[in-house]
């Protein structure tokens, strides 16, 4: 198997991710355009604090950027995280993973080519279904486990893009739980890794 490919390899060594944030159209981030997020982008690479004050009147914040990732603290209940896929193929996808920070995370996914159009890639990330991100320890009787498992209601799935191994991580949302039953929930919750090969994250 080909090793991981997880870099702007088929992008110009002038194109990096600050390029494509630059570049991505006004109508994607609606209240972010352009003069802030090269604003964001500008005071990122002078070593501040990379936070604009959005066209919503609130502070959105570039938190990590680097060649092929970027993390971006849209508001208080927004996150967009982006990731440059090379492909077998010889082109570049952009991997766009918004997560809605509410009660609990979930979380969506879009791609688009270089020129930041909307891109279909069926299959290209996992389905991961809810009950895959829940276990039983070996310790745990049935009983206990099933009172558990009534908690998980509704089933909400959210993912997170890794700029250190080049992987989404998927884990299970607990709304309507309170601090106390989601610390009992950590007993039986898992996390599933994909890894991205070139072709797709397996």
């Amino acid at each position: 198997m080909m090793a991981l490919i997880w870099a702007f390899s088929g992008v110009s060594a002038q194109r990096q991710m600050k390029d494509f944030i630059i570049s991505m159209p006004d109508s994607l981030v609606r209240y972010l355009n352009t003069t802030k997020r090269t604003e964001m982008v500008d005071f990122y690479f002078m070593g501040v604090k990379a936070e604009t004050f959005n066209l919503l009147s609130e502070g959105t914040v570039l938190d990590s950027l680097n060649a092929n990732y970027a993390d971006i603290r849209l508001s208080e209940s927004s996150r967009m995280q982006l990731g440059l896929l090379s492909r077998e193929e010889g082109d570049t996808v952009i991997c766009m993973l918004r997560t809605y920070l509410g009660e609990a995370p979930e979380s969506t996914f879009a791609f688009y080519d270089t020129g930041w159009k909307k891109v279909e890639m069926p299959g290209l990330v996992p389905t991961v279904e809810p009950m895959s991100l829940v276990q039983r320890p070996d310790t745990m009787d049935t009983e206990k486990y099933e009172e558990l498992l009534r908690l998980l209601d509704p089933l909400m799935v959210a993912a997170e893009m890794a700029p250190g191994d080049r992987s989404l991580v998927f884990s299970l949302s607990t709304p309507m739980t309170t601090k106390k039953e989601r610390e009992k929930l950590n007993a039986i919750l898992v996390q599933r890794k994909f890894k991205w090969n070139g072709r797709t994250f397996n």
